[in-house]
């Protein structure tokens, strides 16, 4: 009796799931397609996947209302019918089905997974996670599941050193889960900032000039508003009867606006004449709608006790698959007028942020403060120097603690006191970073 009453319940249910209209017909006719549905429960099934995929969520469980009145305990249907709320972004109803469910059913494990996923999928981290938590200790034989939805929640909600650390938790239970391994590196790459980095640096030049030595010793921390790094810069120019030793305190944030945006913020401090006094720089990045590109735009200035240097910059940045490439213009000004420069930038990332090559490349009046530090602020003459320069860079996670960077960087570059007269330098650079 129940099957017969399944035929003729798909039978009437294929005539009020209509399709579109038949385009081919003539201006008079009113025909309109008829959905068929199998009476075939499997394939009615298959039916009502189909239709909740295409994101025709009601009409998918219309028909699999239907099958669950000849087999109202059909756990399967039950599950994808139950999905279909959470999809669809229908939080509280799933809440009240998932509810109703469990005052009968305290087992059905793949019901508690749905109610952590749809705090999940409703941005409610903190009750995803207390859900997590429940389905940990209630399922402790079967519980990598709430692990790793927990470690994404963290994720979500910003919690970056808690999220590595109930990852960590997890993968001693499930060292072979895929999905843990990918997440635990994706941190890894993202509080790349974390700890403590020293980089040392040191410049050649073929003519005129002794090499030149500048390093940093910087502390680094991902908040919950974004990254904070303190950096103190020091630099040796072995350069005759002038000042050659300096130093430089500096902060950079990087606050996060929006999901898809956040804001660069820079000051800096020093009582040295080779750095600017006082340097300070701003800039807003944001994803171009629902595209890979990524803009910016922002300034940048330094004072030095003769010169105040204005550089307006933004950015436009694409990634596909492991690769990012951008392009960044300098527009400069000073005493001496305006400039401008163009810069290039290549990357191809291997297992995220922290572990990359990177090629670099620009040309023009280069935002290099190297040109200020030779004539203190003051360009020669009254004409820019011209300037090209090749980078290349590898950053590697070395473990979970620890990575580092080395860079080659070729320049040729404009004689400081001579006018069309080029030197070429060499900079080699190595840092080390260790997150504690």
């Amino acid at each position: 009796m129940k099957q017969i009453l399944l035929i003729f319940s798909l039978l009437a249910l294929s005539f009020s799931l209509k399709g579109q209209t038949d385009t081919t017909a003539s201006a008079d006719s009113s025909e309109v397609e008829v959905m068929m549905i199998s009476a075939n429960a499997d394939s009615a099934f298959m039916q009502a996947r189909d239709l909740a995929f295409k994101k025709e969520y009601e009409a998918s469980r219309k028909l699999l209302n239907v099958l669950l009145l000849e087999d109202p305990d059909n756990y399967e249907v039950k599950i994808f019918r139950l999905r279909t709320f959470l999809w669809q972004k229908k939080h509280e109803t799933a809440r009240e089905e998932i509810g109703m469910w469990l005052a009968e059913d305290t087992n059905a494990i793949e019901v508690y997974k749905l109610r952590a996923l749809n705090e999940l999928y409703d941005k409610d981290y903190e009750m995803c996670i207390r859900y997590c938590d429940d389905g940990i200790k209630r399922f402790p034989k079967q519980n990598e599941y709430f692990h790793t939805q927990k470690a994404q929640a963290l994720t979500s909600k910003n919690d970056l050193h808690e999220a590595l650390d109930a990852t960590n938790e997890a993968l001693k239970h499930y060292p072979e889960s895929n999905e843990l391994n990918q997440l635990k590196t994706f941190l890894l790459n993202q509080l790349i900032v974390d700890g403590l980095a020293v980089g040392v640096y040191v410049d050649y030049f073929t003519k005129n000039y002794n090499p030149w030595l500048y390093g940093f010793v910087q502390y680094g921390r991902q908040t919950p508003i974004g990254a904070v790094i303190a950096r103190l810069n020091a630099a040796e120019r072995f350069q005759p009867n002038t000042p050659s030793f300096g130093v430089q305190g500096e902060i950079d944030v990087y606050p996060r606006i929006t999901r898809n945006s956040y804001a660069y913020l820079n000051v800096g401090y020093s009582p040295s004449q080779i750095y600017p006094n006082f340097r300070a720089g701003a800039e807003y990045f944001t994803k171009v709608f629902n595209t890979p590109f990524e803009a910016s735009l922002g300034i940048r200035y330094l004072d030095f006790l003769t010169n105040r240097v204005v550089m307006y910059t933004g950015s436009l940045g694409y990634y596909w698959g492991n690769n990012y490439a951008m392009f960044r213009p300098f527009v400069i000004n000073d005493i001496t007028g305006w400039g401008t420069t163009y810069n290039f930038l290549y990357r191809r990332f291997f297992s995220g942020k922290g572990d990359y090559f990177q090629i670099i490349f620009g040309g023009g009046v280069v935002p290099d403060e190297r040109i200020f530090f030779l004539t203190n602020g003051l360009a020669i003459d009254d004409y820019r120097l011209d300037n090209q320069y090749l980078g290349f860079a590898y950053q590697k996670l070395a473990s979970d603690r620890m990575y580092t960077r080395f860079e080659l960087i070729l320049t040729r570059q404009e004689n400081f006191s001579v006018q069309n007269d080029y030197l070429q330098i060499i900079t080699l650079g190595l840092t080390v970073g260790y997150r504690f």
